[in-house]
């Protein structure tokens, strides 16, 4: 892999995210208004006004409010404010610690979310792929004793877990997450998590699981702004060794400094009751999506593959396209139906070993942040443009 490529997934988005009539190349939920986010989080509209109207438009703590830093910890047993950096989205908190990490070789689940690898490429690290698999029915899965070979042959110093996982929507079970940490704590490894779907990851519970361990060698980075639809917040946070976030915030001095201050106070509404009206709804229609989607994939003649076990994205295969060629005139037909989603080769997925046509590249990655009302409607594009 080249370390100097440009991002071609961002490239790729932002080409179609706001012309498309059905916009299913997103990782997000449907975009809300502050109306919309501060409603159901129990904020009137005289309450919102009059607390906008009232806040300072000074530096926010550089290490981000008390308050918010309790609510997140919370979020993490074992951890307390001291745990807590509030970055710029997740994406800064990512970038923060990788360049405190230095890492020089790191092990992630691939297909991967592109800046999981590119902030390591860019430091010099080198990339050890933990394959994903696909079976027949496009239904994703992972090997744990294939991770754990690799892992023992390869020895990264760190090891990232994306759970619930971009771009195939698996959320990583117990028994393999206990096994890379205690492969980890044997042989000096740092974990970092990055659970941006912690709040669509649990069909039971508001938050699922987290990788969180109060230690000096896990960290974890997260946000809601993608599961509530409302990533132009642009907050996130990384949870972890407190000397570490340290470092972070000595170097997030001389970049983003603070986040917005409207920023924090939106954000401390949303997360002070995890059962608002706001998660309630957006996990109701997560579920419906997913419902949707299933009962499409069980009938669909034009495409293959799984409703996401967690998270708003999965990867879905196109029936008898088995060459990139093929490939590319679906994707040509679902431009005409007006369906935008991003093929795989756009996350640069395409391995030469591979011999799933998700493992080469021909597939694309569906989102399932929009409406629960239209997202039949977008289904029944794709079948037109892909059985025919």
């Amino acid at each position: 892999m080249d370390p100097l490529r440009p991002f071609f997934m961002e490239d790729y988005l932002e080409g179609s995210r706001f012309t498309a009539r059905y916009n299913l190349g997103e990782s997000g939920g449907r975009p809300v208004t502050v109306g919309e986010l501060l409603g159901g989080s129990g904020v009137s509209p005289a309450q919102a006004s009059d607390a906008f109207l009232s806040t300072l438009l000074r530096d926010s703590p550089n290490w981000g409010r008390a308050d918010l830093r309790d609510l997140v910890a919370a979020m993490h047993p074992g951890a307390t404010r001291e745990n807590v950096l509030i970055t710029t989205g997740t994406s800064e908190a990512l970038l923060l610690l990788f360049r405190q990490l230095r890492p020089r070789r790191v092990a992630l689940a691939w297909p991967a979310f592109q800046l999981l690898y590119e902030l390591p490429l860019r430091q010099g690290a080198e990339v050890v792929r933990l394959p994903i698999r696909w079976d027949a029915r496009g239904v994703p899965s992972v090997d744990t004793r294939e991770w754990l070979e690799r892992l023992e042959r390869e020895r990264p110093d760190v090891v990232i877990i994306n759970n619930p996982h971009n771009p195939t929507g698996l959320v990583l079970d117990a028994t393999l997450l206990d096994a890379v940490a205690r492969w980890a704590d044997a042989n000096g490894a740092t974990v970092v998590g990055d659970e941006h779907y912690r709040f669509l990851s649990s069909d039971d519970a508001v938050l699922g699981a987290t990788v969180y361990r109060p230690d000096k060698r896990t960290f974890v980075t997260g946000s809601f702004i993608k599961c509530l639809g409302c990533p132009g917040l642009r907050i996130g946070w990384c949870v972890g060794d407190t000397a570490m976030l340290a470092g972070m915030q000595n170097e997030k001095n001389y970049t983003t400094h603070t986040v917005n201050p409207v920023t924090e106070w939106i954000s401390h509404e949303v997360l002070k009751d995890l059962d608002s009206p706001a998660l309630r709804g957006a996990r109701e229609e997560w579920r419906r999506n997913r419902r949707t989607l299933a009962a499409f994939l069980e009938r669909s003649r034009g495409v293959y593959g799984a409703s996401p076990q967690g998270g708003l994205v999965t990867s879905l295969g196109v029936r008898g396209a088995t060459n990139a060629r093929d490939f590319e005139a679906r994707l040509a037909a679902l431009s005409a139906q007006g369906v935008f989603v991003l093929p795989l080769s756009a996350m640069e997925v395409g391995a030469p070993e591979g011999t799933h046509p998700l493992e080469q590249g021909h597939g694309f990655r569906l989102g399932l942040g929009i409406s629960a009302e239209r997202f039949p409607e977008a289904l029944e594009a794709i079948e037109r443009a892909t059985a025919a």
